[in-house]
């Protein structure tokens, strides 16, 4: 039996139409996906293609806002310090010489002895005997001196022992005191016959002995005499002065000054604090200046500050003994009776050479001592006691002690049994290095 089925008219749809719908469906579902993938793919080739810019260009017209940008973090130092920092300074002269010297070389510095007597030549006993103590140098007298060749060779023969340069000198003051002047055509006039002169002749003579000495290799003159010769019996000085007034031995001080270290030669006043106005002789017993400290800076201390302020090298202290005056220390132990009684010399006394000579005068040179030979010291120490003594009264230099080897001796006992340091020690020693530095 057949059963039919009621349907709609409405329900009924052609195969026909089913399948076009579906194909349509179908086709814009891969129209979608395709341009899905055709975007995706121009974006990522245009990425890839495009010209990379560092910087996005600004198309508005209007200025950006000015940015700061700080060149360093906060709290962070810079990279590049602004200021370089402080190279290593080369050493000085003085100071590479102070870091290399044995104890007993700088002792030797402070040492200059005369030449054994006629010693003109330097032979082989001569060598040994400067071989032992390394002195700093040495003084010449008449009997070292034949011609200008023999003392060119001597001086050379002595510069070739020594590790350092060697301070050579000699008391070329003209007049009755010349040891090499007679090697260059006789007799030259006294300080005294300078004097009378205008300035100019002083110059011009300190200049003509430097270059005399210069030509011997001498390197230092005891010389100018800054004595007032204010006293007419004192033999001693006498002529060897430039006057009886400081106002003309001043001035003729500063000119001979000038004219010998123009011409190389280190000049030396003498006889501090002053030998013009004694009756004795101090090398042949003490001397006394018996005046007070005014007296002293009214007179005495004006040719010394002439010749300092000309730039004198060195200053000779004078065996004189200042009763009038005190403020002497008691260095060592012999001293103290000598203070008491008011006739220690000068050459003991640190208120000479440090309190007036370095503090008030403001002399920054080198302190030598006069002959520590001489009887005004001799008949009264020993050289040890001369030597010590001198030293820690300030002087640098300890010139012609009548036995060197004991007055190296006292000094390097001095030394370890405290009586100075190693700063005191080189004090002098760099003064003395500084000097020579430019020989």
């Amino acid at each position: 039996m057949m059963v039919k089925l009621n349907k709609s008219k409405n329900s009924r749809r052609p195969q026909g139409a089913f399948r076009v719908r579906k194909t349509r469906i179908a086709l814009l579902f891969i129209l979608a996906c395709v341009s899905l993938l055709t975007i995706s793919g121009c974006q990522v080739i245009e990425s890839a293609l495009a010209p990379q810019e560092t910087e996005p260009t600004i198309t508005s017209t209007t200025q950006p806002e000015q940015i700061t940008i700080p060149t360093t973090k906060p709290d962070t130092p810079p990279d590049i310090p602004s200021d370089p920092p402080p190279q290593p300074q080369e050493l000085t002269f003085a100071d590479y010489w102070l870091s290399q010297l044995t104890l007993e070389e700088k002792i030797g510095q402070l040492i200059m002895p005369r030449l054994p007597w006629q010693t003109t030549v330097i032979n082989t006993d001569r060598a040994a005997w400067l071989y032992d103590i390394p002195f700093g140098g040495f003084i010449l007298f008449s009997d070292n001196v034949e011609s200008i060749s023999q003392v060119q060779t001597l001086v050379n023969d002595l510069q070739a022992q020594a590790r350092l340069p060697l301070f050579i000198s000699t008391d070329e003051e003209g007049g009755r005191v010349s040891r090499v002047g007679r090697l260059f055509g006789g007799a030259t006039p006294s300080a005294y016959e300078i004097g009378g002169m205008y300035n100019i002749a002083a110059y011009e003579f300190g200049r003509e002995n430097a270059h005399r000495l210069q030509r011997l290799g001498i390197n230092m003159n005891f010389a100018p005499v800054a004595d007032v010769w204010s006293n007419p019996a004192n033999a001693v000085i006498g002529n060897r002065a430039f006057g009886h007034s400081a106002n003309v031995v001043g001035p003729n001080v500063a000119a001979t000054v000038e004219g010998l270290q123009s011409g190389g030669v280190f000049a030396t006043l003498k006889h501090f604090p002053g030998h013009g106005d004694t009756y004795e002789d101090s090398h042949y017993q003490l001397a006394f200046h018996n005046h007070d400290i005014n007296r002293f800076w009214e007179v005495e201390a004006l040719p010394f500050k002439a010749g300092i302020e000309a730039g004198a090298t060195l200053i000779m202290t004078g065996h004189i003994s200042t009763p009038q005056i005190s403020g002497h220390s008691v260095l060592l132990p012999w001293m103290e009776p000598w203070i008491e009684s008011g006739y220690l010399p000068a050459t003991f006394s640190d208120f000479w050479l440090q309190e007036i000579l370095r503090n008030r005068l403001g002399f920054e040179g080198l302190i030598i001592t006069d002959g520590l030979e001489m009887r005004a010291l001799t008949d009264h120490f020993t050289c040890g006691q001369i030597a010590l003594g001198a030293f820690l009264a300030g002087a640098d230099i300890l010139l012609i002690p009548a036995n060197p080897t004991e007055a190296f001796q006292a000094l390097l006992d001095g030394y370890h049994q405290g009586y100075f340091d190693r700063d005191r020690l080189n004090a002098s020693v760099r003064r003395i290095l500084q000097a020579k530095e430019g020989l």
